[in-house]
């Protein structure tokens, strides 16, 4: 099973449980191990959820734990505690002052209300096909870390695979110089981080290109946009700009 396949299964394992218990709400990662196992997901447990919590760090570790959508992590100073929460629910915590809101949660909230996500998800629609967000191909690689040893998979915003095809959706700071601090500030490779972010934007390019993938880059100017160069979101008006990008492939 591929990790693609195991995290399909265990979302599906996840809002299987949710629909048999109707009256829990949340449950501990830790529980699920059993149903995981019955899954074929794991062949056996270790030290009460491991397998379950390396899979949910890694993905962590990735900012991708978006792909398993009803996790929630409850971050301690020292150890990350992890549940699963019914869809449409809010997390309440045991601990007093703790609002159950965590920094990972925000940070998911702000992918999922960004620009990039809502034209992809019009993309969705019109290709007909759910796209692999933040999808990695293991070809597209980052520079080395500071080990001199191991680089990072760069992600792609969407990858449409029965339409062979990678969507970047390029916001402003792709596309026009950004006068601040944040990307001027030198990476492990010696460049400044904006400067960085057009190589790997080129390294996707010849990397898709080499591997027989196309790409189309969809830039924010492509729609209305407001002063702050944030989209306005007609979805009419921009589902018809789409409709010409994706000519092709429609």
């Amino acid at each position: 099973m591929n990790e693609e396949e195991r995290i399909a299964s265990i979302n599906k394992v996840i809002s299987s449980y949710f629909e048999k218990n109707k009256t829990e709400n949340s449950i501990a990662v830790k529980e699920l191990m059993p149903y995981f196992i019955e899954a074929g997901v794991f062949a056996k447990d270790q030290k009460k959820g491991l397998p379950i919590r390396k899979v949910l760090r890694a993905l962590d570790d990735q900012d991708a734990l978006d792909k398993i959508p009803l996790v929630h992590p409850e971050r301690k100073d020292k150890n990350t505690h992890w549940y699963f929460v019914r869809e449409g629910s809010t997390y309440v915590s045991d601990a007093p002052n703790d609002t159950g809101v965590t920094k990972s949660q925000k940070r998911r909230a702000a992918v999922i209300n960004s620009d990039q996500y809502y034209v992809v998800n019009l993309c969705d629609e019109l290709l007909q096909e759910r796209a692999s967000r933040h999808h990695r191909f293991s070809f597209l690689l980052g520079d080395y870390h500071k080990d001199g040893t191991t680089r990072s998979v760069l992600p792609v915003d969407a990858y449409y695979q029965k339409h062979n095809l990678v969507i970047e959706y390029m916001e402003s700071y792709h596309m026009e110089p950004v006068d601040t601090d944040k990307w001027e500030k030198r990476t492990i490779s010696g460049v400044g981080l904006s400067e960085q972010r057009k190589i790997y934007a080129e390294r996707r390019r010849s990397g898709l290109k080499s591997n027989e993938i196309n790409i189309l880059e969809i830039p924010y100017s492509s729609f209305e946009c407001t002063s702050e160069k944030r989209l306005i979101r007609d979805q009419e008006k921009d589902l018809d700009v789409l409709r010409v990008l994706l000519k092709d492939h429609l």
